[in-house]
């Protein structure tokens, strides 16, 4: 070390004056003779408290981590979702017999239910089930796990008419006679001899819409309303006149209907948006033609999503998706051009 490394400082320095003002400072904090043991004393009287209180900080740590965690897995958990079908898909049949979910944009089976044992008439799509109407009258319900059962309150013999499902519900139509299955409950609905049902549609409340038509006159269908729970079928009057409504489906602001636009052009449809308690229009008025004439007794179906776009199709296998006031042809995307069975598709 150097001799300058050594020297004192000289008193009039900047160094000294730094040296003489952390020495008075160590001087005001320094304690006193007895500061130890009073420090000692208050620390043994502590030690016990701590000990416990630390112990028990450990366990709510922890506990509080495993919490945590816990939590966090149930957060990262995906939603339960139906396997068997899905928001954007359609329930058709294939030329096989096998009943299938489609994706709406791409035409990819999502799912297939199975095959039923007999002819299928008609489809109506839960929410995670198939209904399948059949030839002897009687409904099969698949499930996604490929199961088929044959639904109880349904009596087989009569052609089904009409078939839709909606919240673990099923509604059957035959000939006037209308039955409303809900678990181990079926209520039946006698409409007057002589009218058959050709359509109905069911909401998730109950309510029911039902365009029918009397067999022994010219008249064109009529549309009628029961309300959940009720038993009596109220004719609703529109403001629409002439061809009378072809079909019919529930969305969340009314009662959509499709209907010829013009009585000699049945090729001409448009789909209106009605209120069911008024029959005065919402909306709508949507215009396009099919693919070929239909007429009141022509097979073709009329189905809306959650979304309320609106799916119509025909036996020939094409289809037509109403979006607001846009219409896409769906043609030829029947399970990525697989052939179907000439049943029309439902949402």
């Amino acid at each position: 070390m150097t001799e300058s490394d050594t020297a004192a400082p000289d008193g009039s320095s900047d160094e000294q004056l730094v040296r003489n003002g952390l020495h008075a400072l160590v001087a005001d904090v320094e304690p006193s003779a007895t500061a130890l043991p009073r420090v000692l004393a208050g620390r043994r009287r502590r030690s016990g408290v701590r000990t416990v209180l630390g112990v028990t900080g450990a366990v709510a740590a922890t506990t509080a981590a495993l919490l945590l965690t816990l939590v966090f897995v149930v957060d990262r958990s995906p939603p339960t979702v139906p396997t068997g079908t899905a928001p954007d898909s359609y329930v058709t049949q294939l030329a096989d017999g096998t009943l299938v979910s489609v994706m709406l944009e791409t035409g990819e089976v999502h799912h297939e239910f199975g095959r039923p044992d007999i002819d299928v008439t008609a489809l109506a799509r839960g929410e995670e089930h198939v209904y399948a109407a059949t030839a002897d009258g009687g409904v099969s319900r698949l499930g996604p796990d490929g199961t088929v059962r044959r639904m109880r309150g349904v009596v087989p013999g009569d052609e089904v008419t009409a078939i839709d499902a909606a919240d673990g519900r099923l509604v059957v139509a035959s000939g006037n006679r209308v039955s409303l299955v809900s678990g181990n409950t079926t209520r039946r609905i006698t409409l007057p001899t002589g009218l058959v049902v050709r359509d109905l549609a069911l909401d998730r409340s109950g309510r029911l819409a039902l365009v029918v038509r009397d067999r022994a006159s010219s008249e064109p269908p009529t549309l009628r309303v029961i309300p959940a729970g009720g038993d009596s079928a109220a004719r609703l009057d529109t403001f629409e006149v002439g061809c009378g409504p072809l079909r019919t489906a529930w969305t969340s602001t009314g009662l959509a209907v499709l209907r010829p636009d013009e009585c000699a052009v049945t090729e001409a449809v448009r789909i209106t948006t009605i209120d069911p308690t008024t029959g005065s229009r919402i909306g709508g008025g949507v215009h396009f033609r099919l693919d070929h004439p239909i007429d009141a007794t022509e097979d073709v179906r009329l189905s809306t999503d959650a979304a309320d776009r609106m799916l119509v199709s025909t036996t020939t296998g094409n289809m037509w998706l109403v979006d607001g006031t846009g219409v896409d042809s769906v043609t030829g995307r029947c399970a990525s051009h697989r052939d179907c069975a000439p049943i029309p598709s439902v949402m």
